[in-house]
């Protein structure tokens, strides 16, 4: 937890007179600066009650809603955990950072010292305090980057032990699972944070606290599980097969299947064919329709445990007062596929893995609810929460290497807060690297390079407003840099017509010969880029 820090005589003088003006035991912070509570969730897509998902069991997630902007249509970079997160972190784009995938050797301060969130805030007069999963623990964070982002040691919880549980339910408290363990730490925080203020520590805080779950393997307290049908009641997805005319090149092999021969978690994981291979032609690798509805009743589970949590922080938080002095940024790392289109977990560009949960809430701002289906990103994160929280925002990263340690490549997203109906961002960029996991050969194409890292081939995919547009060029590792004439595949799906989410991007449109003149277009809005597409 974090301590007491020595101060000047004149600065102890004067929070001398402050404390004389406490009139609860909730101090209010005089600096003018509002306090930030950042709250992540692994692995969540944005099927929760205030989606439209009322199946769903998330009341405290709801609630907030209730008291936020809530971004209907947001969108991450990479739909994976490190490469997303060190993207959301640091305000800047994968190809800025070098950082697509989970690697030892993707830690973005070896190819730029770039300043994340919690760092600008700690520079900035505020106590950062870091909380379970923000960044991608280990190496690919240079070990949640220690040395630079906080003002206080860094909590992760121990990992629960496999030899105590049974993979979908068991039972036991919350408190005693790591995510439990990372709630009552930051409720703990809280507590430390509010007596400090009594002692004369007037700094803001940003508090970061990231959950684990829905995370594989999906496990959690029995009393969730209870909270959903059997599952023989569980719906299965509407779009199972792979899409129609779907490119070799985008398909992705989900985490899930690593878990086959862990047969404590997923027993029934059986009918995959040995050669991996196989998997990424809609062959292969498929789950039965029966263990598919386990499955997903074990992440509805998950999700359900995961708001409990939630809420112990957020009304831990209002108790002590910090409600109106508080902005609260909720956010998922990326989407999750549960059987769409035959895959599992992240790692595609598909609307269902790169569409995210994400919502402000603003005191006397927000306070009644507000929504907007503006396309905008999680690298809108930076710009918007220093604007909103008083303090200078870093500038927009200019083109080229020479680049400020704080520069963003995002865009502050106030402007939604006074009219969340305006027009914003032309389009919400996404990228994923290939070749994946198995994936040796594409028909008609070379052979993949093994010195590229496993990322000869980048996959562009942007969200407008009717369409998604995914294009698949030749990517130099080393340069961060595609061949736009060297084109692998191409992607269309139409969204002009309303659809449930989770239910849709079935028919890869993009060879149809009257819609030529389309496709021409967002290859020309891609290919222009991100800076092209602000508002």
């Amino acid at each position: 937890m974090y301590m007491y820090r020595e101060m000047s005589v004149e600065k102890a003088l004067l929070n001398i007179f402050t404390v004389f003006f406490v009139l609860s035991s909730a101090i209010k912070v005089t600096t003018g600066l509002k306090n930030v509570l950042f709250l992540a969730v692994d692995d969540l897509r944005p099927e929760l009650g205030t989606y439209g998902m009322d199946f769903i069991k998330s009341p405290n997630i709801d609630k907030l809603a209730s008291e936020s902007l809530v971004f209907d249509r947001a969108y991450c970079q990479v739909a994976l955990c490190s490469p997303s997160r060190a993207s959301l972190l640091t305000g800047r784009r994968p190809d800025t950072n070098h950082v697509w995938k989970i690697a030892i050797d993707e830690y973005w301060r070896m190819f730029t010292n770039a300043t994340t969130i919690p760092q600008y805030f700690k520079e900035n007069g505020y106590m950062s305090a870091g909380i379970g999963k923000i960044f991608h623990a280990g190496a690919p964070s240079g070990y949640d980057d220690i040395k630079y982002s906080w003002s206080v040691p860094y909590f992760h919880a121990p990992k629960d032990s496999a030899n105590d549980m049974s993979w979908h339910s068991f039972n036991t408290n919350t408190t005693n699972l790591q995510d439990g363990k990372i709630a009552d730490y930051a409720v703990n925080t809280l507590r430390e944070i509010n007596q400090n203020r009594t002692k004369g520590d007037t700094r803001p805080f940003f508090i970061a606290v990231g959950f684990h779950k829905p995370h594989l393997p999906f496990y959690c307290a029995k009393k969730f599980y209870d909270m959903y049908p059997q599952a023989t009641q569980i719906a299965l997805p509407k779009n199972p097969g792979v899409p129609k005319n779907f490119p070799p090149i985008a398909r992705g092999l989900g985490s899930i299947y690593k878990y086959r021969d862990t047969k404590m978690f997923y027993p029934n994981i059986t009918k995959c064919q040995t050669d991996v291979q196989a998997s990424f032609y809609g062959e292969g690798c498929t789950i039965s329709d029966d263990y598919t509805r386990v499955l997903r009743r074990g992440y509805y589970a998950c999700v359900s445990q995961t708001d409990d949590q939630i809420g112990k922080v957020i009304s831990e938080m209002t108790s002590l007062g910090f409600a109106d002095d508080t902005i609260i940024v909720f956010w998922g790392d990326h989407g999750w596929q549960l059987g769409e289109h035959n895959h599992w977990c992240k790692q595609t560009n598909f609307e269902d893995a790169t569409r995210v949960p994400f919502m402000l809430r603003v005191p006397g701002v927000t306070d009644k609810g507000m929504r907007t289906s503006a396309l905008v990103e999680l690298i809108d994160i930076f710009p918007t929460i220093t604007e909103l929280a008083g303090i200078k925002v870093p500038p927009m990263c200019p083109v080229g290497d020479k680049q400020p340690l704080a520069c963003v490549e995002g865009t502050s997203l106030t402007p939604l807060l006074q009219n969340p109906n305006m027009q914003f961002k032309k389009a919400a960029f996404s990228q994923y690297p290939r070749p994946a996991e198995g994936m040796t050969v594409i028909p008609n194409k070379h052979p993949f390079n093994d010195s590229e890292h496993d990322e000869n081939v980048m996959g562009y995919s942007i969200r407008v407003d009717q369409y998604r547009f995914t294009e698949w060029y030749r990517f130099n590792h080393t340069t961060a840099t595609p061949n736009f004439t060297d084109i692998w595949a191409t992607e269309l799906y139409n969204h002009t017509e309303a659809t449930v989410f989770f239910n849709d991007e079935n028919i890869n449109v993009a060879r149809e010969p009257d819609i030529q003149g389309l496709v021409e277009t967002l290859r020309k809005t891609l290919q222009a880029g991100w800076r092209a597409a602000m508002p």
